[in-house]
C-alpha cells in the first residue's frame, strides 16, 4: 500500500502581520537613507540608523524569504507547475493552494514598500547632490 503524504496549505497571514512587516521594511529603507542626513546634521546618529536600516532588513528580507519558501514548497509539493503546463485537472487542494498562493500575492506590501523605497532613494540622492552642490 502506498503511502499518503498530507499536504499542508498555509493560510495568509494575518493583515497586521503584513503591514508589521511593511512597517519594518519601510523603517529599515528610510533609516539607510537618512544616514546622509544625520552625516551633516546629527553625525552622532549615523550608527543609529545604519544599525535600524540593516536591523530591519534583516528582518524584512527573512519574512520575504519565509514568504516566498511557503509559496514555492505548496507549488512544488503539489506539482501545480506541471499540472499548469498540461492542463491536468485540479483537485481540491490544487485549488486551495493556487487560492492562497493568488490572494498572497495579491494583498502584499511588497510594490509600495519598492515604491517608496525608489522615491526616499531619489529623494537621498537630490538631496545629497543639492547639499554638496551649495554648501
Amino acid at each position: 500500500m502506498e503511502e499518503v503524504h498530507e499536504i499542508h496549505i498555509p493560510h495568509r497571514f494575518p493583515t497586521w502581520i503584513t503591514w508589521l512587516a511593511f512597517g519594518v521594511g519601510l523603517t529599515a529603507a528610510i533609516s539607510l537613507r537618512l544616514i546622509l542626513v544625520a552625516k551633516v546634521y546629527r553625525p552622532e546618529l549615523i550608527s543609529l540608523f545604519w544599525y535600524i536600516g540593516v536591523c530591519g532588513n534583516m528582518l524584512f528580507f527573512s519574512f520575504r524569504t519565509y514568504i516566498t519558501h511557503r509559496r514555492r514548497r505548496v507549488i512544488r509539493e503539489l506539482a501545480l507547475l506541471e499540472k499548469l503546463k498540461k492542463r491536468n485537472e485540479l483537485q481540491e487542494s490544487d485549488w486551495e493552494a493556487l487560492y492562497y498562493i493568488v490572494s498572497s500575492v495579491y494583498v502584499s506590501k511588497e510594490r509600495f514598500n519598492y515604491l517608496i523605497i525608489f522615491i526616499f532613494s531619489l529623494a537621498a540622492i537630490g538631496w545629497d547632490l543639492w547639499y554638496r552642490f551649495t554648501h
